[in-house]
């Protein structure tokens, strides 16, 4: 089946010699692997389209019998030019990449969370919304979206979920307005740093619970002190 698609280029690596091998989150198949034989060539021009957070249109052969699918024709839907000149929007992307990841199964369609995912690198791009809302933001709606974010209105049942939230009521209120979506009502600025370390804390703890192994992430090594610092 002829597959048309728009993705975000996760993570690609080199496959002997001359291909790629790259891991796409797709919008209508979820996370795919791909080869892109011949990519390392000098007369092979496709490279580029498949380096991470690149923002492209595939199309492809679908063979469910493959592990990898190949490439037929990949453009650009957009190139990121804002992105890369700041190391803070640079850093948080590339942790959203591996968060996307280790987190999707292969050829599990989340075409809500592939939206919220262009949206968050057009935040990024624009500059119009806090880059810390905006990743503290995808995490929210990445549990949410595959099943396991909390219902903050429930404050009794959630009682021990709270406790990672410093039982502060500013961190309860933020956290609420992400869940719910109302981004644009926060004012990052008037979090508190005990705040935004609960925040974080909490949205990087229930991560750890429902995903296996998720501890072991290299990028939030390094986030940290975005966070904690703002």
């Amino acid at each position: 089946m002829i597959v048309n698609t728009s993705a975000i280029v996760l993570k690609t690596f080199s496959y002997g010699e001359t291909s790629l091998i790259s891991r796409c989150f797709t919008k209508d198949k979820g996370k795919v692997s791909f080869i892109i034989k011949g990519a390392k060539s000098k007369k092979n021009l496709v490279a580029p389209y498949f380096q991470p957070l690149s923002f492209v249109n595939i199309i492809f052969n679908e063979n469910e019998k493959r592990e990898l699918q190949i490439v037929s024709k990949v453009s650009f839907e957009k190139i990121w030019t804002k992105i890369p000149l700041s190391l803070k929007k640079m850093t948080l992307s590339q942790s959203i990449l591996e968060i996307s990841d280790f987190t999707l199964e292969n050829n599990d369609p989340y075409p809500k969370l592939f939206k919220i995912l262009i949206e968050t690198f057009q935040h990024f791009e624009t500059g119009d919304l806090d880059e810390n809302i905006c990743f503290w933001f995808y995490e929210s709606k990445l549990l949410s979206e595959m099943g396991f974010m909390i219902d903050m209105q429930d404050r009794n049942t959630n009682r021990q979920d709270l406790v990672f939230l410093g039982k502060t009521d500013n961190s309860f209120k933020v956290l609420s307005m992400l869940i719910g979506g109302n981004i644009f009502d926060i004012d990052f600025d008037n979090i508190s740093k005990i705040d935004k370390k609960n925040i974080s804390k909490f949205l990087y703890q229930k991560l750890c619970y429902y995903f296996e192994g998720f501890e072991r992430l290299n990028s939030f090594r390094v986030i940290k002190d975005i966070f904690y610092k703002g």
